[in-house]
């Protein structure tokens, strides 16, 4: 095992040609077999996808990266799941041990994800690699199945291989780990394609397609879900002028059909929007920008490795796909492409210059008087949308000049010139489940930023005890009394207190927004501005025997958001149920006999 899935970096560029070589072998031979059968594109995109998985599943985790970070918080959103928590919120092993509501903030359908991967028996590291490589397999196959629809065949296969060897897409996968990002790509193709169908074909399935898509694409990353709805919102405008008999009702269907998947999706972004001024992520980031030259050319492997020595990134839009953008807006201006190829080709254009320029430090004064997307936090975030637009573009040029020698150049320069980005830099295989259960998320230190950015916006990050994790969960810190824990669980804490005295106590966790403390079944104030202790819940007992329940409860707005989202999926059941029934009513009558 150890002698195929090799732990350096110089090491898996051997593996990684010999996949090549292997797959090119692989086509030479079934065309030897069968000189007149046309080669399977969609099978053979699923083959090329898998190149740049390999490294992936080397043993231990990566070097640099957030492999292990997603890991671990995997394991702790399991433990909530495990018990009987079904919408996570708090992380108790987090924030220098005080816990935190990470959740409320982190994208959650990746958790889900390895959750239940790691429930049929999978180890969670494992999970995790399973989840990036199928998210990065489907990606291509999403955005095949789109353009197929949009283009053509070979179009569609054309446009998945530069979505899928983007620069910024293979950046993802392997080097920043961005779980999150990495299975809204998975999406948003699909989401595409559900929109395009359901406004021509109007078949209720596509509506309820829609509805689900689309609030799997917010829990999987909130940022690209908020960008990614105004660009459907246009391509289904787009398509809309398109079709012949148009009718205003189903673009309204079709904005409909988002809209209820925003409100599926309510129980995590209501609390995100009302929440948000309570933790360190509401208190204001400066927007920050990648050099304008780290968008055509990396100065490291001669331009060909897109990660620095130390781990710095340099976000490519990618050279081939600088070749395509250049070629489309020669064929554009000089009328090479006509119809609705045109129309689609101007839009794209339009679309890549205002995102490549609103990604240039230059249109910061915009970022910063926009409500929201001040806190993308990094400009390159768009880089995941950025990539939707070469892949259109090259799709539109192949469909132009449809020759097979060219097409297979193109397809072969821009798989292979990533070669080098098929893998994180070097993997540490003594990095397992139980060594990650055993450490921190991450290693919290004193200062602005180095505390989680979901700490409760009480918490002093200069206070000496930043980043020690407390020996014990509950300290007596004045008068006498006699504790013992009956049970600690991620949202439920259970004492019972014989206070001989009159009692000062702390319980070593964040105080937020849904935390109450029951002496006896009864409320209890809880002090979370102490001075020395700022942040953390502190409360007064006076002489006497108690039971405690520290409990995580539901705010006004989180208890709003489920109820929203449960509605609106009964009532989309309902749609579904009637929809079925309606349809087989339909065949019964026209395929009953006429008298």
């Amino acid at each position: 095992m150890e002698a195929i899935l090799f732990h350096q970096p110089f090491k898996m560029i051997v593996v990684s040609m010999t996949a090549v070589i292997i797959l090119l072998l692989g086509l030479l031979i079934y065309r030897y077999i069968y000189p007149k059968k046309n080669i399977n594109l969609f099978l053979l995109l699923i083959l090329i996808s898998i190149l740049p998985t390999i490294s992936i599943f080397r043993v231990g985790s990566y070097q640099s990266g957030d492999l292990s970070l997603h890991t671990k918080f995997a394991m702790q959103f399991f433990d909530n799941l495990r018990e009987g928590v079904l919408i996570p919120e708090w992380i108790k092993n987090h924030c220098s041990g005080y816990g935190c509501p990470a959740y409320l903030f982190l994208f959650m359908l990746p958790y889900y994800l390895i959750s239940l991967l790691h429930f049929t028996g999978i180890p969670f590291l494992m999970s995790t690699k399973i989840v990036l490589a199928l998210s990065f397999i489907i990606s291509g196959i999403g955005m095949y199945v789109w353009i197929k629809d949009e283009l053509g065949k070979v179009p569609g296969f054309v446009a998945s291989l530069f979505f899928l060897f983007s620069p910024y897409h293979l950046i993802d996968l392997s080097f920043r780990v961005s779980i999150g990002e990495t299975v809204s790509m998975a999406i948003f193709p699909f989401l595409f394609y559900s929109s395009k169908r359901y406004i021509e074909t109007k078949k209720p399935i596509y509506f309820v397609l829609n509805g689900i898509l689309f609030p799997l694409l917010i829990l999987s990353h909130q940022v690209t879900s908020f960008v990614i709805l105004p660009l459907v919102i246009i391509y289904s405008v787009y398509v809309w002028f398109r079709i012949s008999k148009k009718s205003f009702s189903i673009l309204l269907k079709e904005f409909l059909s988002l809209f209820i998947g925003i409100l599926l999706a309510a129980f995590y972004w209501l609390p995100i929007l009302t929440e948000a001024k309570y933790t360190k992520y509401g208190t204001g980031i400066d927007i920050s920008f990648s050099p304008f030259s780290d968008f055509f050319y990396s100065p490291n492997r001669f331009g060909l490795l897109f990660q620095g020595h130390m781990g710095e990134l340099y976000f490519n839009i990618g050279y081939v796909q600088w070749i395509i953008i250049a070629v489309s807006i020669y064929l554009f201006f000089f009328n090479k492409v006509h119809g609705k190829d045109k129309k689609l080709l101007g839009g794209v254009l339009i679309l890549f210059a205002i995102f490549f320029f609103m990604m240039l430090s230059i249109s910061k004064p915009i970022w910063e008087i926009t409500p929201i997307i001040k806190d993308f936090e990094f400009a390159w975030r768009l880089m995941i949308e950025t990539m939707i637009f070469p892949s259109i573009m090259a799709a539109i040029i192949v469909k132009t000049y449809p020759n097979k020698k060219f097409i297979v150049l193109l397809c072969f320069v821009t798989v292979m010139y990533t070669i080098l980005n098929w893998g994180n830099r070097q993997t540490e295989p003594q990095i397992n489940d139980a060594v990650l259960r055993n450490q921190q998320v991450f290693t919290e230190k004193r200062g602005k930023w180095g505390i989680d950015f979901t700490s409760p916006v009480w918490v002093n990050e200069y206070m000496p005890w930043i980043g020690i994790v407390p020996k014990s969960h509950i300290v007596v810190l004045s008068g006498k009394a006699q504790i013992v824990q009956l049970k600690r669980v991620t949202v439920k804490h259970e004492y019972i207190i014989n206070a001989e005295t009159n009692v000062r106590i702390k319980e070593n966790t964040y105080y937020y927004p849904g935390w109450e403390i029951l002496a006896n079944n009864q409320i209890i104030p809880i002090n979370y501005k102490d001075k020395t202790y700022p942040g953390i819940m502190i409360f007064n007992l006076k002489k006497g025997l108690y039971k405690i329940d520290v409990i995580f409860t539901n705010t006004w707005d989180r208890l709003l958001g489920k109820w929203v989202s449960g509605i609106t999926a009964i009532i989309l059941l309902f749609y579904v149920i009637y929809s079925i029934i309606s349809v087989k009513l339909l065949k019964r009558i026209s395929s009953s006999p006429k008298r």
